[in-house]
């Protein structure tokens, strides 16, 4: 397709996504969605921690994909369901900007999208993941590698945990849970623990537990750690309300999987939390990261409360509560309500963050793909 012609065709999906979702995030519930504050319970299941995990596409009476819409729009999206194995994706999650810099990143800084992905030794996982389009000639929908990747979340008998992660900062790590030996894929089921549950004793999805486990990097992934570190991690199922984007309406409440990950086993000494939110409709849907108020041996706390005061300024992310415990201070925040139309007319090539760890020559063997029938 020309490109003159390719614009025009895509400046019109945009026209017509942004005319769909005018009424998208909106401040009361919009007929035919529930109130989140009068949803019945959620128990604790793999099914349910998979339904606030992977995002949602619409489909017609056919069950085909709907390209160019969102789950939120609920007079156009009268039914949807999660994304599948090597669908393609129909609409994009991006974060919000600073006001004052959104003429230089229109589509926010950060694509966020949240896709499952078939391996050979750890099933299903969903890949999370971290998409910059802005400075340094990075490109959404290209993996640009120092400082794009991704969480992948890994679902056990009665646990969701991130196994892997990437971002520009301490690079490619492999997260695992008590373990001797060489590191397998079991390791990973029970690390950096985002909700579990007892399948034998059905009960609501929201809960408190230390987790026990070390992050590994590159070039030390092959044997499992001497020592663990203890991480006090909470969850629970609450309605949250999230910022809308400009001309796609007014915030929402929608019934969120909170998942809070405190830096040490005790919240009254804690050195900082990272938070979590997913979404039935739309997977991660949020993330925060809080820091202790009285400092660290890295930053004072003076230096913290600069920071604190300077993201507050931005109006990147709506407003949350503190975490309970030590006085935290939010110092970081992206919020992925902000929906774009693909690139392609068919819809998206699903992810890429795995893709991209599987041609390394290093790859954990248990991230290949499984091998075909």
């Amino acid at each position: 397709m020309a490109d003159g012609i390719r614009g025009a065709v895509l400046k019109s999906r945009a026209r017509r996504l942004g005319a769909l979702l005018a009424a998208l995030l909106a401040a009361a519930p919009p007929p035919g969605r529930a109130d989140p504050a009068n949803e019945p319970p959620i128990l604790g299941s793999i099914e349910a921690l998979r339904d606030f995990l992977i995002q949602d596409v619409c489909v017609d009476g056919a069950g085909r994909i709907l390209v160019g819409m969102a789950p939120l729009d609920a007079t156009g999206c009268t039914a949807h369901r999660d994304l599948r194995v090597g669908e393609r994706l129909p609409y994009h999650k991006h974060d919000h900007p600073s006001p004052d810099q959104a003429a230089g990143a229109p589509l926010g800084y950060q694509r966020h999208d949240s896709v499952p992905v078939e391996t050979a030794g750890l099933g299903v996982v969903v890949e999370h993941s971290f998409d910059f389009g802005v400075g340094e000639s990075r490109r959404f929908g290209v993996f640009d590698r120092g400082s794009d990747g991704g969480d992948i979340a890994v679902l056990s008998g009665g646990a969701a945990s991130f196994g892997i992660t990437e971002d520009g900062g301490a690079g490619f790590q492999l997260f695992v849970g008590e373990c001797s030996g060489p590191v397998e894929a079991a390791a990973l089921r029970h690390s950096w623990i985002l909700a579990e549950f007892d399948p034998a004793h059905p009960a609501l999805l929201a809960g408190t537990t230390i987790a026990r486990l070390n992050d590994l990097t590159a070039g030390h992934q092959d044997q499992c750690p001497a020592r663990f570190n203890a991480a006090n991690t909470t969850w629970r199922v609450v309605p949250f309300r999230y910022r809308a984007a400009p001309r796609q309406g007014a915030p929402i409440a929608l019934t969120t999987l909170i998942s809070e990950h405190y830096g040490g086993g005790d919240p009254a000494t804690a050195d900082h939390v990272e938070r979590f939110y997913f979404t039935r409709e739309l997977g991660g849907t949020r993330w925060e990261r809080w820091q202790n108020a009285a400092g660290n041996r890295r930053f004072s706390a003076a230096e913290i409360a600069a920071r604190a005061a300077w993201f507050a300024s931005t109006g990147r992310c709506s407003s949350a509560e503190p975490p309970t415990g030590a006085r935290m201070l939010l110092i970081d925040c992206r919020e992925w309500t902000r929906i774009e139309p693909p690139d392609d007319p068919a819809g998206d090539h699903p992810g890429f963050f795995v893709e991209a760890i599987r041609a390394r020559p290093d790859a954990p063997p248990f991230l290949a793909a499984p091998v075909a029938r």
